[in-house]
């Protein structure tokens, strides 16, 4: 059995350092896709199933509430807490960087999504926590698939991102490690979702107008009326949710389950690398190493900037960079219930005061889009 749990965690440390490596890639690229389909390529193909694992992974290690086992209210404290800090430092940075210095309090596209979105999941789950996993698991893939048509569904809260991956994220929750480790043993599994991997791979590469797009999709914050397909509806978002599914079962498939000198123990400082490399990112884009990068020419330039965003993921997850979060977690570890409760809805409430002229607007901008939902 000890064996066991030691291979089971360093797989599990490896998918992690895998998919954090895949974010920061991601996030590298990004804003130079339009000048290389190779990049395009790439992009469409991580931001299929990186995600995704990241949920899912952060919902398997959720231990199932229950009357004994109650809602920590310091956990979700937590979160929201990283993601008003990292909202203000990705902002500072953007302004450091030449840019008006911009804060959303109620929602944005900046990665500070992950950690409300995270929030929310922990007190959806335990919420649920009494009905019947199968029954949730179809509520909210069916929630997901058509929630899309309410154009006022976005990022605003973060409502869309939320309603999408939710069940994936419950996937993993009612799911067990140990159950996970049996089913990709299974043969017939690893060759489906191996060779699901390989043909969309290939897909990305030889079909990418086909497949780019599916972006808006497998971002989870946009509507169905802004992705660019004829009639985009529940059958492309089912379609979305099995490639990502699929993919991800290939990632758990074909990672060993071996200790990894130095990456496996990486793998625990995800969140690290999460929090502090978009901030990190703006300012060397606004210092000129990217454009430096770029002018060693094709196809070298390419080469570079993955081997930048593997190398950056890497130096994040040094325990330096995990330091402060854990300082942060301990200290709100230590605080009474009550006080969590106002670090959670205190930074709404000075949201609601840092824009008191425009108050009376946006409340009917949200009444108008509550009113839209149920229309």
């Amino acid at each position: 059995m000890a064996n066991s749990v030691k291979e089971r965690i360093y797989k599990f440390d490896n998918i992690k350092f895998l998919s954090i490596i895949l974010v920061v890639v991601g996030h590298v690229i990004e804003p130079y896709v339009d000048k290389s389909d190779m990049f395009k390529s790439l992009f469409i193909f991580i931001y299929s199933f990186h995600m995704p694992l990241f949920v899912f992974i952060s919902g398997l290690f959720q231990k199932r509430f229950s009357d004994t086992n109650k809602l920590k209210i310091h956990k979700v404290a937590y979160f929201v807490t990283l993601g008003f800090l990292l909202k203000f430092i990705n902002a500072t940075s953007k302004y450091i960087a030449g840019k008006d210095f911009s804060l959303n309090f109620f929602g944005g596209s900046s990665i500070d999504w992950f950690m409300f979105v995270m929030a929310m999941f922990m007190i959806t789950a335990y919420v649920l926590r009494k009905l019947h996993p199968a029954f949730v698991l179809s509520l909210t893939f069916v929630i997901g698939c058509t929630c899309g048509y309410f154009s006022a569904i976005d990022d605003t809260l973060y409502l869309s991102r939320f309603l999408v991956y939710l069940p994936i994220y419950l996937l993993g929750y009612y799911m067990t490690p140990e159950l996970l480790i049996k089913i990709e043993k299974n043969y017939v599994v690893k060759i489906i979702s191996g060779l699901s991997m390989l043909c969309f791979f290939i897909l990305s590469f030889r079909n990418l107008t086909l497949v780019y797009k599916l972006r808006k999709l497998f971002t989870g914050k946009n509507p169905f009326d802004s992705v660019p397909i004829d009639g985009c509806g529940f059958e492309h978002r089912l379609l979305c949710y099995g490639i990502s599914i699929l993919l991800c079962m290939a990632v758990f498939c074909f990672i060993p389950n071996i200790r990894i000198p130095i990456l496996s123990n990486m793998g625990a400082n995800t969140l690290a690398v999460y929090f502090w490399h978009m901030p990190i990112l703006n300012l060397l884009r606004a210092g000129g190493l990217f454009a430096f990068f770029i002018a060693l020419g094709d196809p070298l330039y390419k080469i570079v900037f993955l081997m930048f965003g593997v190398l950056f993921a890497f130096i994040l997850s040094f325990n330096i960079f995990m330091a402060p979060l854990k300082l942060l977690s301990k200290g709100i570890n230590k605080l009474k219930p009550h006080w969590c409760y106002v670090l959670i809805f205190s930074p709404f409430v000075i949201g609601l005061l840092t824009m008191y002229k425009e108050l009376p607007g946006y409340i009917s901008y949200l009444f108008s889009k509550i009113k839209n939902i149920f229309a």
